[in-house]
């Protein structure tokens, strides 16, 4: 299994896969592999010190509704304005194939964005990946998530919490672009299909120069996730620094969602 960086908690269900003799069946039934989940929690959680010492894992139907029981226990964002925010909004369960899919090959199934709350109720686009169901549709870095199928943020937060509608395909988006009127008068609305999104990892590097001739060139280097297919890329801008005499780089990671261990050293 690979090692993450920047995930605080990726399981891969394994148990049904086999390098040679057969998987137990326990290991495959869904009280097995909530069991993985939950030994593999205890095992490699960031906070597995506050996980509780006793967990009915029968009380949940899948390992999903497991996991996201156990990442309640992470430390609260907010502590003293009385509404439970656990820090931990990333941890998730994925298959192996899912993941070399990612890791390796830089694709995933999905909308093709990634988001966060700038404020209560206010959900932003922080990144849209280049010719994605989201890009095509014309979602754009910044623009704001008014409503998801017709419903607004705030309702959705106030029940399921938006990540479960970002399960659903299709999904109807309305969205206001950024400096949009608050009044919602240039809100748009677009129906998006998942699809297979192959992610750019270096989406842009440049040289900055000085005008005036005085300083050294700076390197510039946006590093959108630790995959394998960003160590060619990344050798191919360094070179290029380095032919152009840089010294000194601006690694841009914001918004990094971390990756493999390998590819960051």
């Amino acid at each position: 299994m690979h090692k993450f960086i920047g995930i605080l908690s990726a399981l891969l269900l394994v148990a049904c896969s086999s390098d040679g003799d057969e998987p137990a069946a326990a290991a495959c039934s869904i009280e097995g592999q909530k069991q993985f989940v939950l030994d593999s929690m205890r095992a490699w959680y960031f906070w597995n010190e506050l996980l509780p010492a006793q967990v009915d894992t029968s009380q949940f139907a899948t390992p999903e509704d497991l996991l996201a029981f156990l990442t309640t226990f992470s430390p609260d964002l907010t502590p003293d304005d009385g509404i439970d925010n656990p820090v931990d909004r990333f941890s998730f369960i994925n298959t192996a194939a899912a993941d070399q899919a990612f890791f390796g090959e830089g694709k995933f199934e999905g909308f093709g964005f990634s988001s966060r709350f700038v404020a209560e109720n206010d959900l932003r686009l922080t990144r849209v990946f280049l010719d994605s169901p989201a890009n095509r549709a014309g979602l754009a870095r910044g623009q704001q998530i008014v409503a998801l199928n017709g419903r607004t943020i705030a309702d959705i937060e106030a029940n399921e919490g938006v990540s479960a509608l970002f399960d659903l395909s299709p999904l109807e988006f309305t969205m206001r672009p950024v400096g949009g009127n608050p009044d919602g008068s240039d809100d748009f609305t677009t129906s998006i299909t998942q699809d297979i999104v192959t992610i750019d990892p270096v989406p842009q590097a440049r040289i900055i120069t000085d005008p005036a001739g005085v300083r050294p060139p700076v390197g510039y280097m946006e590093l959108a996730t630790f995959i394998s297919t960003a160590d060619l890329e990344m050798d191919a801008v360094f070179a290029d620094f380095r032919a152009q005499g840089v010294n000194d780089v601006i690694l841009d990671l914001r918004y990094n969602g971390g990756g493999l261990v390998s590819t960051s050293e």
